[in-house]
């Protein structure tokens, strides 16, 4: 088995088999849709294992999909393809990646916070599975290390927390 690689893709839709066996939300033309702007893949030896794709709305940058596919889980990919995007959105000058989570704990254990917002969770209010089967909660990540003054609590996403 070859080395695990990671890198940017600008071919969005390659990913729609991952996302949909992942059970995320897509819908027709959803990389028009959601205005994709980056995605970042794991392969191994040409193999997809995982991707991420960031999309922009609302004026926002916002992590709209991530999936590793079950076989490949529990070798860091999620975390790595995450921190792929966060690194997206510093290059972008945004101070926040914007999320609707469904496993929160995993995102709160890399530094995003729950908003308390519903404005991302839009398409999920008409979902027969919200709050029943699928409970996500709009989340983000803090960018850059410049705390902002109206959160209460400042978590930069490259520095260890004490």
């Amino acid at each position: 088995m070859g080395e695990i690689t990671l890198h940017p893709e600008t071919e969005h839709t390659a990913f729609t088999g991952l996302y949909r066996a992942a059970a995320l939300e897509l819908g027709e033309n959803w990389t028009e849709k959601n205005r994709a702007v980056f995605s970042a893949a794991a392969r191994q030896d040409g193999k997809l294992l995982g991707a991420a794709t960031v999309s922009r709305r609302f004026g926002r940058l916002i992590l709209d999909y991530i999936a590793v596919w079950p076989e490949a889980r529990g070798q860091g990919l999620g975390r790595k393809l995450t921190e792929a995007c966060l690194r997206y959105a510093e290059t972008e000058g945004e101070a926040f990646l914007w999320l609707a989570a469904r496993n929160t704990g995993f995102f709160r254990a890399m530094g995003a916070r729950e908003t308390g917002g519903r404005e991302l969770l839009a398409d999920c209010l008409v979902c027969p599975d919200y709050k029943t089967a699928c409970q996500p909660k709009e989340m983000k990540f803090a960018v850059s290390c410049t705390p902002d003054p109206t959160e209460k609590e400042h978590v930069c996403p490259r520095k260890p927390t004490n």
